[in-house]
């Protein structure tokens, strides 16, 4: 038996270990300052905390920012203030977390998907465009409008001072849980709240994961997003609105089947005829909605309304009870509305796999279709869009590993090599160097450690992925950690008698084939550097895998090539 002597020393030594606790209020903060948040600490925000302007937030790899429960009509959250930067820069191993005050972070079972409104969230807040109501200076959502620390947009209503090229910091490797305390009905925080956020701002490897509201809504600006998680956010997972002018690339969305609204509001501006309005580009998205036979209401899987365009491609919409896609027509009232900048072609909707959209196996816009405008629209319009639909995007299966929304290490949101995600036709990626080309729909890859999701994200560890799921920071070809050789494609994959390489290389490239006994079958020296795509024939090779592999002198990866 131990000596209660030994049992303090072993307390204590415990204790000695632990992060001390720093407690901030928005008093601490000021603008102007350099602030450095680091991982031997664990920080408790208690209540509204801005960042001003000037100011510069830099937060250590592995730190837990916790945040305090309020009372109705306040509560906890931390605002980026225009001017003002955060730098969270994480890594897959120990990201940066922002949590409730009473999430354990390591006990995995301590709280699940439907532990929501615990904290309010995070906000950016910039200089980039935006417009709402002929105002080009807007006080963002879930903040009262009369704290001036909570706009963003020109300064001084002028929009001769947007900056589109504004710089709010970084977040990488950013886990945000438990979010969406509503101060009011209709002013809501998200988890993630951006407004009029410019281009120079970093967002990449973020998880949203259980948020009362939207998992992240956009207002504005021209900020791009990439390797994104939201899960369980109980309305909208994906919300864009005013004038959001951005990109995104590998979206992961999955949604409850007891609460759930869109997985993207896709909204142009407010009001809905204003001349300017959102017009982003996003690919390689998966969406997982509530499932055909849920009991939320009646979510569906894209809504396009108020006037926005979107280029949508090479993404994956499945298990939605609502209509798979929906874009909104004013019954021919309008001429700025969705609908009719759909058809004037400012909107793609492009080489897109759609499946188990309710019972629904049919491109069409009635009542027992995939598509639809809205309910106000006339069968002519519905046919219209159902006829583009059904030319470029397809009613398939992608063969998910598989679907679960439960703690159970059962997700698995990988496609098959030989499901839709691989074997219909991809739509060409836009000309931005923000894309990287790749050789699948969706947001992931077939491979187990090409999954960004994994080892880091809450789904990760509260339980839910399944296990043998792996990130090593390479994705289509994209090293994390030294991005020498990127944006790596192969496709057609399966082939089709040729396989196109698509890379970015600042040297020589040479291709090597190799088959699964490790023989190497064609190979291909001093490929050309720069933005290239070379073509090399396989029509002669036999059916099966093989792993194609890149190097140029400083780095070498490898894919996967089915040849078929």
């Amino acid at each position: 038996m131990k000596s209660l002597y030994t049992s303090l020393v072993a307390v204590a030594a415990s204790l000695s270990i632990q992060a001390q606790i720093v407690n901030i209020t928005d008093a601490d903060l000021v603008g102007g300052t350099t602030y450095n948040w680091t991982n031997n600490n664990t920080y408790v925000v208690d209540g509204l905390v801005f960042v001003e302007e000037g100011a510069v937030l830099n937060i250590q790899e592995g730190t837990v920012i916790k945040f305090t429960e309020q009372q109705a009509g306040s509560a906890s959250a931390l605002v980026i203030c225009r001017g003002a930067r955060i730098n969270a820069i994480g890594t897959p191993d120990a990201p940066i977390i922002f949590t409730a005050q009473i999430d354990d972070v390591n006990n995995p079972t301590d709280l699940g998907p439907t532990d929501v409104q615990l904290w309010g969230g995070l906000i950016l807040l910039g200089k980039a465009t935006t417009e709402k109501n002929a105002a080009f200076e807007v006080a963002i959502e879930g903040i009262d409008s009369s704290e001036p620390r909570g706009l963003y947009g020109a300064p001084g209503n002028n929009p001769a001072n947007f900056d589109d090229n504004d710089n709010s910091g970084e977040l990488k490797y950013v886990s945000i849980r438990h979010t969406g305390f509503g101060l009011t009905s209709g002013s809501e925080l998200q988890g993630l709240t951006l407004g009029g956020v410019g281009r120079g701002t970093k967002l990449s490897f973020v998880d949203i994961y259980a948020s009362s509201d939207d998992g992240i809504e956009i207002f504005g600006g021209t900020v791009d997003i990439k390797y994104f998680s939201v899960a369980f956010a109980e309305d909208d997972s994906y919300d864009f609105d005013e004038v959001w002018k951005g990109n995104g690339q590998f979206l992961f969305s999955i949604q409850r089947d007891d609460v759930a609204d869109a997985g993207w509001e896709y909204d142009g501006s407010t009001p809905d005829d204003a001349p300017n309005y959102s017009a982003g580009k996003i690919f390689n998205f998966t969406h997982i909605g509530a499932g055909p036979g849920a009991n939320a209401a009646n979510p569906i899987g894209l809504l396009i309304r108020a006037g926005g365009t979107v280029t949508a491609g090479n993404g994956i919409v499945a298990e939605t009870k609502g209509k798979g896609i929906e874009i909104q027509d004013k019954n021919g009232n309008s001429t700025t509305d969705s609908y009719s900048r759909f058809q004037s072609g400012l909107t793609s909707i492009l080489n897109n796999v759609f499946y188990n959209i309710g019972s629904n196996t049919t491109p069409d816009g009635s009542s027992t279709g995939v598509i639809r405008v809205t309910s106000n629209a006339d069968d002519a319009t519905a046919g219209v869009f159902a006829t583009h639909f059904a030319a470029t995007n397809t009613i398939a299966n992608p063969e998910f590993v598989s679907i679960s929304r439960a703690q159970n290490a059962q997700l698995d949101p990988r496609p098959s090599l030989t499901g839709a995600a691989y074997t219909t036709a991809l739509a060409a990626y836009p000309s931005e160097p923000f894309f990287t080309p790749v050789s699948y729909k969706g947001a992931f890859s077939n491979a187990a450690n090409q999954c960004y999701i994994a080892k880091w994200t809450t789904l990760a560890k509260n339980g839910h992925l399944a296990s043998g799921l792996d990130w090593n920071g390479l994705d289509a070809g994209i090293n994390e950690y030294n991005n020498v050789l990127n944006q790596l494609s192969v496709f057609p994959n399966p082939s089709n008698g040729i396989v196109n390489l698509a890379y970015d290389s600042p040297k020589p490239v040479n291709v090597e084939i190799i088959n699964l006994q490790g023989q190497v079958v064609r190979s291909v020296n001093g490929l050309a550097s720069g933005i290239r795509t070379e073509t090399i024939a396989v029509s002669d090779l036999a059916k099966g895998l093989y792993i194609v592999r890149f190097s140029n002198g400083e780095n070498a990866f490898s894919q996967k090539l089915l040849v078929d």
